[in-house]
Parts: C-alpha cells; sequence; structure tokens
C-alpha cells in the first residue's frame, strides 16, 4: 500500500518541522524520522490504529500517536493507499480532518 500526503497535511508537518527546528535543531530532524516511522506503521497494518471519533459513514479513518512527540497522524484507508488528511498537536482542541476528507 502507498501513502500520500493532502496538501495541508505536509504543511502542517512542514511548520511542525520549522518549530522544533528553532526551538533546538536536531529536533526537527527528530520530529522527521519519528513521523516518518509512524507512517510505515501505518502502512503495515493500516487497520492497527484506533479508528477516528466518528467517521462518516463507509468511510475508515484512524488515528496514529507519534512517538516521543504529542502529534497525531490521521489517515484514510481507501482500496488503493493511505490517505494522511492531518497531523497535527495531541492538544490542540479540534482536528481539521474531517473537511479534509475528499
Amino acid at each position: 500500500m502507498t501513502h500520500r500526503f493532502l496538501p495541508q497535511a505536509r504543511a502542517e508537518f512542514d511548520r511542525a518541522v520549522d518549530w522544533y527546528d528553532a526551538q533546538q535543531p536536531p529536533m526537527g530532524d527528530d520530529f522527521i524520522n519519528e513521523v516518518y516511522a509512524t507512517v510505515q506503521r501505518m502502512v503495515g497494518g493500516p487497520q492497527a490504529f484506533p479508528r477516528a471519533n466518528r467517521p462518516p459513514a463507509g468511510r475508515e479513518v484512524c488515528v496514529a500517536k507519534v512517538h516521543r512527540f504529542e502529534y497525531l497522524v490521521y489517515y484514510e484507508v481507501t482500496a488503493t493507499e493511505l490517505l494522511i488528511l492531518c497531523v497535527t498537536h495531541g492538544k490542540r482542541g479540534r482536528h481539521p480532518w474531517r473537511q479534509r476528507l475528499p
């Protein structure tokens, strides 16, 4: 199974990398490595992660926690790919994944 970031999710990821680099430069690289390790776990077993709260009927949306960081990756499992909808801080009150479903 392949994976693809929505442009908005990629922008969130890039902003987080920039923020961690500004705080402590090696942390940006650590964040990149942890997010990609999470994506590889998702690709290897997409249904191994919990479902997101109240996905639309007929849609399989799951959420994975990024190790060492308080970030969550929301993704939709389709027949052909794993679509990354959102890369967001876990303490953020609202996660915009619902508005991003194609």
